[in-house]
């Protein structure tokens, strides 16, 4: 099976990982020293927070519920600092750490969470500070409290910019590994990818899904003929054809060579069937034009359905891939699927009572 396209998470991790070990050693050393301050209680909440970052450090690396453990950790540690600069002996000094606010929640939460919990626990701190430690009658105050808040704002704003363009690129890198750069469909990973997710979703659901498996005929020809540019043009062409004609509930994927996947959500096999010979039929009747030169493209197809054939990507297009040698077996330019024709409403044109393999339990169009 295809591996999946998934949001790399690793760096979050390691960033993960970076703070549990700070914390581990900042909050062993802070509880020793309120220890002797004898803000016992302070000294307890840090001193059990950096025995929960020794924990956490064993855990994060290889956990599926990574931001589960994020928010369980960054959410009371932000809390136990806010905690900590409500104590009447906090010095100013202590502030720096309403700094670190933006950064460590846009690192491990991301662009959206982080920003809310970024502003939520800045806007207390400078709450806090201000009624520590500023007098709003006093003009030196007043640009002290200016400072505090412009330079926090700068960090979020710094941070959420890091960040936004960090998850836009990792999504144009996702997309870029998922699209066939000749045709700009999706590409085998891509069809695993969507897949694997109509799957998870679709599972306690009774689901229909449709698979077809499409080869160019006579492709080697157009190569050896025109050349391999005219060939990547029909490529290019058949993948424009088809992709005209799909809907959000189609995904087209180039899957290798001259062969193509559709994968048709909430569709049956006779819609499947009738969309494919439709397809069938245009695309032998809109040739490619190079120069001066109509060149004809015809394809065999191969049709499964979800459950008959397999509950799997990979069941589904074996199946698939058999019909489609089978439709090249009679002859190319036709569609075979898994359901007799009176399972069927198709044109006449395109299906007679000559194509009908019962054997087999396929139909085919009257090309084969």
């Amino acid at each position: 099976m295809a591996p999946q396209l998934v949001q790399n998470i690793q760096h979050r991790r390691d960033v993960m990982r970076t703070l549990l070990f700070i914390i581990c050693l900042g909050g062993l050393s802070f509880s020793c020293i309120n220890i002797y301050r004898e803000s016992y209680l302070l000294a307890f909440l840090e001193f059990t927070y950096g025995i929960y970052a020794i924990v956490l450090m064993r855990i994060i690396p290889t956990t599926r519920y990574f931001q589960r453990w994020v928010a369980a950790f960054v959410l009371p540690f932000f809390s136990l600092i806010l905690y900590g600069l409500s104590f009447e002996e906090t010095s100013k000094s202590m502030f720096v750490w309403i700094l670190t606010f933006p950064i460590v929640s846009y690192l491990l939460l991301g662009k959206k969470i982080g920003l809310w919990v970024s502003l939520s626990f800045i806007t207390a701190s400078l709450f806090i500070y201000h009624i520590k430690f500023i007098n709003m009658q006093d003009s030196l105050n007043i640009a002290e409290s200016l400072n505090v808040i412009f330079s926090s704002s700068l960090m979020i704003t710094f941070a959420h910019v890091y960040e936004k363009t960090r998850e836009d690129n990792e999504t144009r890198l996702l997309e870029l590994a998922g699209t066939d750069s000749l045709t700009g469909v999706a590409n085998r990973l891509k069809l695993y990818e969507s897949y694997a997710l109509w799957s998870t979703k679709c599972q306690d659901e009774a689901p229909s899904l449709s698979v077809a498996l499409i080869d160019l005929d006579h492709f080697k020809k157009i190569n050896d003929q025109y050349g391999h540019s005219v060939g990547d043009s029909a490529l290019r062409h058949v993948a424009s054809f088809i992709s005209e004609r799909t809907n959000k509930k189609i995904m087209l994927a180039r899957i290798g060579g001259e062969e193509f996947a559709l994968k048709m959500m909430k569709t049956s096999l006779t819609e499947c069937y009738d969309f494919i010979e439709k397809l069938r039929i245009e695309l032998s009747n809109t040739p490619l034009i190079i120069e001066n030169s109509k060149i004809k493209i015809t394809f065999s197809a191969g049709v499964s359905t979800y459950g008959n054939d397999g509950t799997t990507l990979d069941a589904l297009l074996a199946n698939a891939d058999k019909r489609l040698y089978m439709a090249k077996a009679k002859g190319r330019n036709c569609v075979f699927s898994s359901v007799p024709k009176a399972a069927y409403n198709v044109d006449s044109e395109s299906i007679n009572s000559e194509s009908i393999n019962y054997e087999d339990n396929t139909v085919n169009s009257d090309l084969c």
